[in-house]
């Protein structure tokens, strides 16, 4: 690996990651920000909500995982189709690696899987991590070792949807090995066979539109949340049925969803109407709307809190999920919003053990 020169940016992104206290940082959480203006992520303690710290990383960033184990966090940079390696325990970039072009997001699987690298590696024991590629309609599987500093490509799921970008997002359900990717201009969601490394289903006809941007996974009642920003309503999909059983109505330019399993709720950002809709994912009805900050991008789930990033404010707002009430809200340095240049996506990864808490990565 190598490491990546600095490049313009052309678009606007946020990722964040709550991480547990590393380096000089002592007992302190942390998000990870990923600033698409710029092409760099801020590291904001909060325990004051304050940025500490700045990082380089690749041209147009979007995307972010974590490897809880070793605290390395993985970088997807679409305007150079790479992913940055970051020490997030030193706060460096160690490396980057190439990818199909035009990646967008990442999700990383937390299981240990052992695997035969090559004829003199065998049973290696490693993590994965899949790449979305809308322009060639896949998902990248790349391979990182248990201790963070070697990552390798691993190969490529085909999702086999009709011509147009497809795989944009994608959501794991990490117990049953399944990978649900949603197609951005093909109304269409992909079910995916992480073992096998094939397509396994497809739901077609989301609803009568395209732009299916977002996408959560309920992993214990095995539903499916799909948003497309050319509507308010949010398809839900039967994973085992393989079809939508329910839509629910939300807020204006629904951009993204997040799914929080463990208790059964869905957050759902509607960039036209600067909302958070939260969708009980038992009875499939919004129990609450939150206000936030201008033309909300993505929410993540941590501790207890939802991080929603804010395109038009240039900021996150701090959702007390118990109140559903904004608690604080975070400004963020650098680059003011200008067409589109502003905080984009969002992901979150509970530390304290290798369970995730988030349903996607703009999502997880």
């Amino acid at each position: 690996m190598k490491l990546k020169k600095l490049v313009l940016s052309i678009f606007g992104g946020l990722i964040v990651v709550i991480l547990s206290a590393v380096g000089v940082f002592a007992a302190a959480a942390h998000l990870y920000v990923v600033n698409n203006s710029d092409n760099s992520v801020t590291v904001i303690d909060t325990t004051n909500n304050k940025a500490v710290a700045t990082l380089n990383v690749g041209s147009s960033p979007t995307g972010i995982a974590y490897n809880p184990a070793y605290k390395i966090a993985y970088v997807v940079n679409r305007g150079d189709n790479t992913v940055s390696v970051i020490d997030t325990n030193s706060h460096n970039v160690i490396g980057s690696i190439s990818v199909n072009p035009y990646p967008w997001y990442v999700a990383l699987d937390p299981n240990i899987h052992n695997i035969d690298l090559n004829q003199w590696v065998k049973n290696l024991p490693v993590m994965l991590l899949y790449v979305t590629s809308p322009i060639i309609n896949g998902i990248n599987i790349l391979i990182s070792t248990l201790d963070g500093v070697l990552t390798l490509p691993g190969g490529f799921i085909q999702t086999d949807v009709p011509p147009g970008i497809g795989a944009y997002n994608v959501a794991l359900d990490v117990a049953n090995q399944k990978a649900y990717v949603v197609n951005c201009h093909n109304a269409t969601l992909s079910i995916l066979d992480l073992n096998t490394k094939k397509m396994v289903g497809t739901v077609e006809n989301l609803e009568n539109t395209d732009s299916f941007v977002g996408i959560g996974v309920d992993t214990v009642l095995n539903k499916v949340y799909a948003v497309g920003d050319k509507i308010d309503v949010m398809p839900v999909v039967d994973a085992n049925a393989k079809k939508v059983v329910a839509k629910v109505k939300v807020g204006s330019t629904p951009s993204n969803v997040i799914v929080d399993s463990a208790k059964h709720k869905a957050y759902v950002v509607n960039r036209g109407s600067s909302s958070i809709s939260v969708v009980n994912t038992m009875n499939d009805t919004v129990e609450a709307t939150i206000k936030v900050g201008t033309e909300p991008i993505s929410v993540a789930l941590a501790d207890g809190k939802a991080y929603v990033s804010n395109c038009g404010s240039n900021n996150i707002s701090v959702i007390d999920t118990t109140t559903n009430k904004v608690v604080d809200t975070i400004a963020l340095p650098g680059l003011k919003p200008y067409r589109g240049l502003c905080p984009w996506g969002v992901a979150a990864f509970k530390l304290s053990s290798y369970s995730i808490e988030q349903g996607s990565v703009f999502t997880n």
